[in-house]
């Protein structure tokens, strides 16, 4: 827009400096021409006053010395030169030509050579006198260069103050404003240039506007990412990181991608990615978190960054690391007692066994293989809960009622252990899964029987709020470490494994509470000190379609 405007007023600036040069030099010609003239007449009037003297010829030439612009030519009425010192061509100047010339005061004046104006006189002879027909190209040399240099000091002023007022008006402008711009611009000239100028302001408004978007969208969409996202610029330095990456590495907006993991596998993939100028992933533990890293150069031909995508990978390799344990301990639960049952039926089948030991190693056979069948019953029965394969008939089943039913079930083992069992439930109905509910409530009671003291308690207590029922059943057994706490639902799992043959214990029991937890959609929250006892909390969301009373 600055050299539109700057265009149009140095196309109107020369204009005017053109006219102005063709009227002053028209004007200037004619004034010098008429001087000139005037200056001829009054000096050919003064020589020919001097014609009788004798000393003319003289006259004349101190003339032409003092003047050296003019010509002085002396002609008698013969045609004869009498006096030409500086040689003018004269042409045909008979005394007829001139006698054709009448002016006042019997004074003549010609004008016949070419490149010379010629002023001449008759009296007795003729007297001419000449100058020099150049001034004009003199005189437009001049004016020429005067103009010249007005137009140089035009071109530098208007240049000078379109930057400043243009600059000036464009430094008013923003996002803001400009739509009024239009209509409040006081150089209406520049209108047509002006909307262009918007135009295009509009199209980056609307770009902006979008790439803005993109750009909230884009951290929006990061953020709420369980994946850590970090992007980093071609110098290393974090542009934007996602809360996820912050919790995986434990790491702060000012991190750089050299020290932003202290672990040589990390170093070299971040080097093979800058020098190869393509992806790498490596899988670390850090934090706590077994991750997987993903680095991806990204370049242009103006910029360079880096991308790192943080997976956390923790479930799936526990996961796996469970299911290698499982099978391990699958294979060696179920080896044990078909060890013994083989051993046993062996010793019997062979004779060796004596008669009187025949009855004892049938009641061991007996025991392990009803072992043998709860494990693979538990087994099966978490197999159907990972899939979803019970029926979710609810019923209406008091809670009371179910605890009540599993205290008299296990009465022969807590009056062994002479364990003081307190039930401070009332009556509460609820519509759920009454054999899942029965099953929940009666492993986490035989557990705590298992591996409570001699002479210890157990004690049955529930509260309620508006949104759920707790029941919690607390023992003063051995209780577990913190430790043990985050693993007692994993399948085979036993706190206590010298225990476990002399509990009778599959390591399932727990597992199988976990997952009717989870089937049923409640929740169960463990508190536990070593030698003190535990105390298991289930949490039974009262939701409309399940609850019968408060």
């Amino acid at each position: 827009m600055k050299q539109l405007a700057k265009k149009s007023m140095k196309r109107l600036a020369f204009t005017i400096l053109a006219i102005t040069f063709l009227i002053s030099n028209g004007i200037s010609y004619r004034i010098e021409d008429e001087a000139q003239s005037d200056f001829a007449k009054n000096a050919l009037s003064f020589l020919l006053m001097k014609e009788e003297d004798d000393d003319f010829i003289e006259s004349l030439e101190k003339f032409n010395d003092e003047h050296n612009n003019l010509s002085v030519v002396y002609i008698d009425d013969k045609n004869q030169i009498l006096y030409n010192p500086d040689k003018i061509n004269i042409k045909n100047y008979q005394k007829n030509y001139f006698e054709s010339k009448n002016y006042a005061n019997d004074e003549n004046f010609y004008s016949a050579l070419e490149e010379q104006e010629v002023y001449g006189a008759k009296s007795k002879n003729i007297l001419l006198i000449a100058y020099d027909n150049n001034i004009w190209y003199y005189l437009n040399l001049y004016l020429l260069l005067a103009h010249a240099f007005m137009a140089i000091l035009a071109n530098f002023l208007i240049n000078r103050y379109v930057d400043k007022e243009i600059d000036e008006y464009i430094s008013q402008i923003s996002f803001e404003n400009y739509g009024n711009i239009l209509k409040d611009n006081k150089y209406k000239e520049i209108n047509y240039y002006l909307k262009d100028y918007i135009d295009k302001i509009d199209e980056l408004s609307e770009e902006r506007d979008i790439l803005k978007s993109r750009l909230f969208e884009f951290i929006n969409i990061t953020g709420n990412m369980k994946e850590g996202f970090i992007l980093f610029d071609g110098k290393g330095n974090v542009e934007l990181i996602n809360s996820s990456a912050k919790k995986y590495l434990k790491v702060d907006d000012d991190a750089h991608i050299s020290n932003l993991i202290d672990n040589k596998e990390y170093n070299l993939a971040l080097r093979e990615a800058s020098i190869l100028k393509r992806s790498k992933s490596l899988d670390l533990y850090i934090n706590e978190y077994y991750l997987r890293i993903f680095i991806d150069p990204l370049s242009t031909s103006e910029k360079k960054a880096y991308a790192m995508i943080i997976v956390d990978n923790s479930e799936n390799v526990r996961a796996e690391q469970m299911r290698r344990e499982f099978s391990a301990n699958v294979t060696h639960e179920l080896k044990s007692p078909l060890t013994s049952i083989n051993g046993y039926a062996e010793l019997i089948a062979t004779g060796i066994a004596k008669e009187d030991d025949v009855e004892k190693f049938a009641e061991i056979i007996y025991t392990e293989g009803n072992r043998l069948l709860d494990i693979i019953d538990d087994i099966l029965k978490i197999s159907r809960l990972d899939e979803n394969n019970f029926d979710k008939d609810f019923v209406l089943v008091d809670i009371y009622d179910v605890v009540a039913d599993s205290i008299e079930k296990y009465k022969r083992l807590t009056d062994k252990k002479n364990i003081v069992v307190t039930n401070n439930l009332e009556s509460f109905k609820i519509k759920t899964s009454q054999s899942l509910f029965y099953d929940l409530i009666s492993n986490i009671y035989e557990n705590a029987i298992k591996y409570n003291k001699l002479g210890g308690s157990i004690t049955f207590n529930y509260y309620l709020d508006q949104n759920s029922y707790f029941l919690s059943i607390e023992d003063t057994g051995i209780g577990m470490a913190t430790s043990d706490t985050k693993r007692i639902f994993e399948r085979f799992y036993v706190v206590d494994k010298s225990r476990k043959r002399n509990q009778k214990s599959t390591g399932l029991g727990l597992s199988i509470v976990k997952h009717i937890i989870n089937y049923l959609d409640y929740d169960i929250k463990v508190e536990s000190k070593l030698n003190e006892g535990s105390k298991f909390i289930i949490e039974i969301p009262l939701e409309l379609d399940r609850k019968d009373s408060l």
